[in-house]
């Protein structure tokens, strides 16, 4: 055996305990970026069947306020009848 074959043959070995190493950690690594994200989509999707909730607050809020908005334009109105008939008086 020549120190060429031997330098080759280390080479090889320490190459395939390198891969191998590397993606023991490289599937850890992988493994927890899945439960990462896996934890981010539950609170996503916990958060997403608010959403509908949400919605029916809103329009009873757009209600409130269209009704509000009737009830000043009314308290104008019964003003100016109370000014022409306290002008006609």
């Amino acid at each position: 055996m020549g120190l060429e074959f031997i330098l080759a043959t280390l080479i090889g070995v320490a190459g395939i305990l390198g891969a191998f190493i590397g993606g023991r950690r490289n599937s850890s690594l992988a493994a927890d970026t899945i439960g990462i994200i896996q934890t981010r989509m539950d609170v996503f999707e916990s958060e997403a069947r608010k959403i509908p909730a949400l919605m029916q607050r809103i329009a009873m809020l757009e209600e409130l306020v269209t009704q509000r908005a009737d009830v000043e334009g009314v308290k104008e109105i019964v003003l100016r009848i109370e000014e022409k008939i306290d002008a006609q008086a």
